[in-house]
């Protein structure tokens, strides 16, 4: 078998391995990505703890799932450093500004396919210290 042949065998074989890839995952291939993190996101440890403890009391969890399921709200795995698209058609990094403003101020950046429906509230039940531990346990969620 000449070169030639043996490379069209080997793109003949990663393409058919590519479709039976997405087809078994659903997922798309090429640099779309999953929508989550791939880089490892710091964060204060003792915060989080706060957080954890302050995402249970407030309800939080009722709407926003921590192991990768879509609730009423997005999933908080992966959330923190991944691109979110927006029912606006924008697509933004969840940063700690993003995380933070979407706490306090939930109906400006919506994310695609989910309802407006986060309490608005929180900028005056909670303090900057409580959301600020909020934001550390997101982070420490991958």
């Amino acid at each position: 078998m000449t070169r030639w042949a043996e490379g069209l065998l080997a793109l003949g074989i990663t393409v058919v391995l590519g479709i039976a890839l997405w087809l078994f995952s659903g997922q798309s291939l090429g640099s779309e990505g999953t929508g989550e993190s791939t880089t490892p996101i710091a964060y204060d440890a003792e915060a989080a703890a706060r957080g954890e403890a302050l995402a249970a009391e407030t309800g939080c969890l009722a709407c926003h799932a921590i192991d990768g399921t879509a609730g009423t709200g997005p999933t908080w795995q992966g959330l923190a450093g991944a691109e979110r698209p927006l029912d606006s058609g924008e697509t933004v990094v969840a940063d700690d500004a993003y995380l933070f403003a979407s706490i306090v101020d939930p109906q400006v950046q919506v994310v695609a396919g989910f309802d407006p429906v986060m309490p608005t509230t929180y900028s005056e039940t909670l303090t900057e210290n409580e959301i600020n531990d909020l934001v550390e346990y997101i982070k420490s969620l991958g």
